[in-house]
């Protein structure tokens, strides 16, 4: 029997009907309560409805309050949350407005709730969007030494190019100091430029021209170490595909279309191609699995599955999650990240899964029964454990 912990963390963190809706209603009250900041800083606007004002205020920072402790109470790891980015967001959205009871004038930095609108991505279910920002984050990481040095190099450039420009234009001509000319060099190599600081020697001038040069380097550089960062990982992805069926990667012609026997039922074809290798992946240590592959590593794409249920790509990978989430628990389902890739002209589909926290069971449908099976991914299958086997992998996996 499921519990109200489980019930909560399935409204409060899962992919359904009801995650979805209590989403959307937090995303207006976000907006409205973010709203009721910006108008409570207009002077004219405040003295007129400075009381309705501060009772909204307190009003949405109590329904945020509630739902942060919520998601803490159902949360299986209460710290995970709080620690995570959301959970810091979510506490930094309703601290501001209780501690201006105690430090009047705190009340302003409430406006930093609006960062929680970064939820909009999983209430919209734009899964190719996260995952794109995903990948443009791990190429950030990946990259951050470089960008770190070339940072630091500009940051010298710039306290250089000020100094010079310090001493060859000098007070008269609007340098008044080395910060300032500094910030002028900063702002003259992001080629923002300074309207009221011009220089007026022929050498000042010069180094000008030199700094708008760079200017144009500053912004080409980062952004082409990134670009071929992301261009990389995109090969790796595709490289993925190379090769044979691995303990990582596992491949599936279809989802529901069957190439053998179109009469094959397609719960009994997805629970084979899908639910069986995610929850092998899921006990084990991750991996892919591609679906509209063929053994041999050959794109076939989806569109057999597309034109079988007049679906969508969106629709597809919708499916696809709810399906795991409702076999697996929504815990399990936030491992699971999918996306259609396109590969020699097909789309694919593309689903990366993460170790899961906790050990998860298919329960596969028999002639006359169901029946809970563990399946764990070890070399390039997809095994069931039982018995001593299986007890003595939950220990070594889990404890």
């Amino acid at each position: 029997m499921r519990t109200i912990r489980n019930r909560l963390f399935d409204v409060f963190f899962g992919g359904g009907r009801a995650a979805k809706s209590l989403d959307l209603w937090l995303l207006a009250a976000i907006l409205v309560s973010v709203s009721v900041v910006v108008l409570d800083s207009v002077a004219a606007i405040r003295s007129a409805w400075f009381d309705q004002l501060r009772i909204a205020e307190i009003a949405f920072t109590v329904i945020f309050s509630v739902e942060y402790l919520l998601r803490l109470f159902c949360h299986p790891r209460p710290s995970r949350y709080a620690f995570g980015f959301f959970g810091l967001v979510d506490f930094v959205s309703i601290v501001p407005t209780w501690l201006v009871f105690v430090f009047p004038g705190w009340d302003t930095f409430a406006v930093l709730r609006v960062l929680r609108m970064l939820r909009i991505f999983r209430i919209l279910s734009l899964g190719r969007f996260s995952r794109a920002a995903m990948m443009i984050g791990n190429a950030l990481e990946a990259t951050r030494y470089k960008i770190g040095a070339f940072v630091i190099g500009v940051v010298l450039i710039s306290v250089v190019a000020g100094s010079l420009m310090y001493l060859v234009e000098g007070p008269e001509n609007g340098f008044t100091s080395i910060p300032a000319s500094t910030y002028w060099a900063i702002i003259t190599m992001t080629t923002v430029g300074h309207g009221s600081v011009i220089p007026a020697t022929v050498l000042g001038q010069l180094l000008t021209s030199v700094l708008v040069i760079l200017g144009y380097a500053v912004v080409a550089i980062p952004v082409g170490v990134i670009a071929s960062e992301v261009l990389a990982a995109k090969k790796a992805r595709e490289a993925l595909l190379a090769g044979k069926e691995t303990e990582r990667r596992e491949f599936k012609s279809s989802a529901l279309y069957s190439y053998a026997d179109p009469n094959i039922p397609q719960k009994v074809i997805f629970e084979a191609s899908v639910l069986k290798p995610v929850a092998g992946f899921l006990n084990a240590r991750g991996g892919f699995l591609f679906i509209g592959v063929d053994d041999n590593a050959t794109p076939l794409g989806i569109q057999p599955d597309l034109d079988m249920k007049s679906w969508d790509t969106e629709r597809y990978v919708r499916h696809l999650t709810d399906r795991i989430g409702e076999e697996f628990g929504s815990a399990a389902a936030t491992s699971t990240h999918i996306s259609i890739e396109t590969v020699k002209g097909l789309e694919i589909c593309v689903v990366e899964v993460d170790p899961s926290p906790n050990p998860v069971w298919l329960l596969k449908a028999e002639k006359s029964s169901k029946r809970k099976v563990f399946y764990v991914r070890i070399s390039n299958s997809t095994r069931e454990l039982h018995g001593p086997e299986l007890v003595s992998y939950i220990r070594k996996r889990w404890d």
